[in-house]
C-alpha cells in the first residue's frame, strides 16, 4: 500500500447528499478506491450551490473525518478536490486575436496572452471556472498548436465556462471556515471523465449527469470539451411535483423509485407484456404517472435544446448520449431520450476507471462525479501523517485518534490559535447568459 501522501480526496457537493471519496492512482491511471462516504443534506446545498455555510462546513468536516477513520491508521486531510455544479454554469464562445511581425516565432507566451484576453472580454458579474481552447487560425488557416510558426496574425477560439460569483464565494467561505485547502474542477467534466471512453471523446458524445436538483451536460468532440451546461432540474423535481396530489414526500419518492417511468402508461399498452399491468393502475397511480412523465419530458426537452444550442450538429455526435447520476435510473429514460432526439443512448459505466477488485462495490452512477474528480486530480498531496503528541493525559494505546482529533490536540497543547490556510487564488471573473428563462435570479 502506498503512503498517505499518495492519497487523493474528492467531494461532490450534491443537493441531496455530500459524497466524499478517497483513492489513489496506479501506474495505468486507474483509480484504487479506498473509501467512499456520504452524508445526507437538507437545504444546505440548493441546485449545486452552497446556501448554508455553517451547515455545509460541518458536513464537510464530518465527511472528511469518516474518510480518515475508514483506514487502519487515520491521517490528516490537508486538501480536497471539489466538483462545481452550480445551476448557473454555462458556456460562451469567445475569440481573441494578436498581430505579429511575420518574422518572430509564436511561443507559449503569445498563447497565454490570447487566453487572458479572451477571459477579459466577459462581464465581471460571473466567475471564469475553466477555459477550453478550440482552435487557432494562423494567417487564416486552422491550426491546433501554432507554437513555432511565423505568422502575422493568430486568432484563438475558446469556450469559456463560468457561473455566478456566488458559487465560488460560498465555496471559499466554507473552506476558509474549516481551514482546508481546495481545488475546484467542473462537475460535468468530472462525470464525463468517468463514463466516456476514448472513442466517445474522439468521435463525439454527450455525457449527461442526472442529479437530485440539477442535470449537467458535457459535450466532447475531437477529444476537446465543446460545451457545458447545468440545468436547474433533477430527480427531486419529479418528487416535488408529485406532492400536489396531496401525498407525502416519502410516498412520492417511493412511487418515483418503484413505479415511476419516463414513458406514459398509455404507450406501455402497445406492449402486450405491459398491458395487464397498466390496466390495473389506480386513478391515483395514473395521476402520478401523468405528473412524473410531464416533468421528465420537460427535462429531456431542455437537454435537447442545449445540445442543439451547443453549435455542434447532433448527427456529428456519433456516440450519442451516455447517462449517469442517481436519477438516471428512472425506468424508460433511455427510450424517451432516443425517441425525442434520434441519438444513440446508453447508461455509462463508472466502473471502467476503477481497479477491478473495487469495481463491484463502487460502480454506482451516484459515485460517477467523485470518481471523475479522483481521475482528474493530481497524484497525491491531499493527506499527511499526523504527528503523535504525548501529554500528561496521554491517550491509551488501544484508542486511535483521527487526523483531525490529533490536530486539535496539537493546537491545545501548543496553546496556539489554528493556522489559517490560504485559499487558492480566485480565477478571473466572467459573465454570459444562455436560456435565461430557465433560471430564476432570486434562487441565488
Amino acid at each position: 500500500m502506498n503512503s498517505v501522501s499518495d492519497y487523493i480526496v474528492a467531494i461532490d457537493l450534491g443537493s441531496s447528499r455530500i459524497i466524499g471519496s478517497l483513492g489513489e492512482k496506479n501506474a495505468g491511471d486507474k483509480i484504487k478506491i479506498l473509501a467512499i462516504e456520504q452524508i445526507p443534506v437538507q437545504t444546505g446545498v440548493r441546485r449545486g450551490v452552497v446556501h448554508n455555510i455553517e451547515d455545509v462546513s460541518k458536513n464537510i468536516m464530518d465527511l472528511l473525518d469518516l474518510l480518515s477513520k475508514s483506514q487502519e491508521k487515520p491521517f490528516k486531510i490537508d486538501q480536497v478536490l471539489i466538483g462545481v455544479n452550480g445551476y448557473t454554469i454555462r458556456t460562451v464562445d469567445v475569440s481573441s486575436t494578436t498581430y505579429l511581425s511575420g518574422e518572430e516565432l509564436v511561443n507559449e507566451r503569445h498563447l497565454d496572452e490570447l487566453s487572458d484576453d479572451a477571459q477579459s472580454q466577459v462581464p465581471d458579474n460571473l466567475d471564469v471556472m475553466d477555459i477550453f481552447t478550440q482552435e487557432f487560425l494562423v494567417d487564416g488557416k486552422m491550426d491546433i498548436h501554432p507554437v513555432g510558426s511565423m505568422p502575422q496574425r493568430v486568432e484563438g477560439h475558446y469556450k469559456i465556462v463560468g457561473g455566478k460569483s456566488s458559487i465560488m464565494k460560498s465555496l471559499e467561505a466554507c473552506f476558509d471556515r474549516i481551514h482546508i485547502r481546495y481545488e475546484t474542477i467542473l462537475g460535468p467534466v468530472a462525470s464525463a471523465e468517468t463514463i466516456l471512453r476514448p472513442e466517445d471523446k474522439a468521435k463525439g458524445a454527450v455525457a449527461i449527469d442526472f442529479g437530485a436538483e440539477t442535470t449537467s451536460l458535457c459535450i466532447y468532440k475531437g477529444n476537446i470539451v465543446r460545451y457545458i451546461a447545468v440545468l436547474p432540474f433533477g430527480g427531486n423535481s419529479i418528487t416535488k411535483d408529485l406532492l400536489q396530489l396531496n401525498i407525502d414526500e416519502e410516498e412520492a419518492e417511493k412511487f418515483k423509485l418503484n413505479k415511476g417511468t419516463a414513458i406514459h402508461y398509455t404507450e406501455h399498452k402497445n406492449d402486450i407484456s405491459e398491458a395487464s399491468e397498466t390496466e390495473r393502475l389506480s386513478d391515483l397511480e395514473k395521476d402520478e404517472h401523468d405528473i412524473a412523465v410531464a416533468r421528465i419530458e420537460e427535462i429531456v426537452e431542455n437537454i435537447w435544446a442545449q445540445i442543439r444550442y451547443s453549435g455542434i450538429e447532433p448527427q456529428k455526435l456519433t456516440e450519442g448520449m451516455i447517462l449517469t447520476g442517481g436519477a438516471s435510473q428512472l425506468r424508460d429514460l433511455t427510450e424517451l431520450l432516443r425517441k425525442k432526439t434520434g441519438m444513440p443512448v446508453r447508461i455509462g459505466d463508472p466502473g471502467q476507471s476503477i481497479l477491478s477488485q473495487h469495481s463491484e462495490l463502487y460502480n454506482k452512477p451516484e459515485y460517477a462525479q467523485c470518481i471523475g474528480l479522483l481521475l482528474l486530480g493530481k497524484t497525491g498531496g491531499c493527506c499527511t501523517e499526523p504527528i503523535s503528541i504525548q501529554t500528561e493525559s496521554e491517550t491509551p494505546k488501544e484508542q486511535t485518534l483521527s487526523g483531525f482529533d490529533i490536530e486539535k490536540q496539537q493546537e491545545i497543547t501548543a496553546q496556539k490559535t489554528p493556522n489559517t490556510t490560504t485559499v487558492p487564488k480566485k480565477r478571473k471573473k466572467t459573465g454570459f447568459s444562455i436560456f435565461k428563462d430557465l433560471f430564476n435570479e432570486e434562487d441565488l
